[in-house]
């Protein structure tokens, strides 16, 4: 009876065993994504079709002088004979993401996306130098190239004969997708700009879009008079669900003073 009385106990407690482990099985599985951390790794396409590649360019921005820029991959290099750049520069390697920028051949300068490996938290004072920078020590969660953004439209939406077609920060999806998240930081620049004046705020609104029309948005504050983002932040967005562009405008900022860059990485969009 004590040996009948065991065994059913050892049956029983394997039966709550195996229930609890399908309980376990049966949870909601983890939402798998696909990650653009625009590494080289990861194989993204140039306007010609090749690999892209950093490296160094000396732009002299509206006229304020040349500077050396290490580390760096933007639509200067495109723009034919000091002419324009204003289209895709570059893509996903499989060409479903796109990612616009523009150069000005006339300004020696840019706006819109461009990728870069040059972290920067040193004290210097603010400067146009460190506009490819990014207050944190690398990309996000370890990664080394991170996207710079520079929202040169917002400035001139009271001149639009300036504004160009990649202006504001664009990412284009050529298959509607959804995206999780994303990570946003200060660019150095930026970063030092403001000093803590009752009037400073930065802030990035993020508009999702899908066949010409919003479906959703959220607006993420990088600097208030009391504090500034230090290294990045996570951005959800899976509520915008499926979209086939997402656009990037600064608010808040004297637009006609106050510099309008930050920077963008490991975009999450799920499989």
């Amino acid at each position: 009876m004590k040996k009948l009385f065991a065994t059913s106990l050892l049956l029983l407690f394997s039966a709550s065993a195996f229930v609890a482990c399908s309980d376990d099985d049966n949870d909601t599985p983890k939402v798998k994504y696909e990650v653009i951390s625009f590494e080289p790794s990861e194989g993204m396409v140039d306007p010609n079709g090749k690999a892209v590649a950093l490296g160094d360019v000396t732009m002299s921005s509206y006229g304020l002088g040349d500077v050396l820029y290490k580390d760096v991959f933007c639509g200067k290099a495109y723009a034919q004979s000091g002419e324009n750049f204003d289209d895709v520069l570059f893509t996903t390697a499989n060409g479903l993401v796109s990612f616009s920028a523009y150069y000005s051949g006339m300004y020696d300068a840019w706006g819109g996306i461009s990728l870069a490996a040059c972290p920067d938290m040193d004290d210097a004072a603010a400067s146009l130098a460190q506009q490819f920078s990014v207050w944190a020590d690398g990309g996000a969660n370890g990664t080394s190239t991170y996207a710079v953004c520079y929202d040169s439209n917002t400035p001139t939406e009271s001149w639009p004969e300036y504004m160009t077609a990649s202006g504001y920060p664009t990412i284009t999806f050529s298959q509607p997708r959804t995206v999780d998240h994303f990570y946003i930081a200060n660019s150095t620049y930026v970063y030092k700009w403001f000093g803590g004046a009752e009037t400073d705020l930065f802030k990035v609104k993020i508009t999702g879009m899908k066949d010409g029309v919003e479906v959703g948005s959220t607006t993420e504050t990088l600097v208030t008079p009391d504090s500034k983002l230090s290294g990045w932040r996570k951005v959800s967005i899976a509520s915008f669900g499926q979209i086939d562009k997402l656009v990037f405008k600064v608010e808040g900022i004297n637009i006609s003073t106050d510099p309008s860059f930050f920077c963008i990485d490991e975009i999450a969009l799920v499989k």
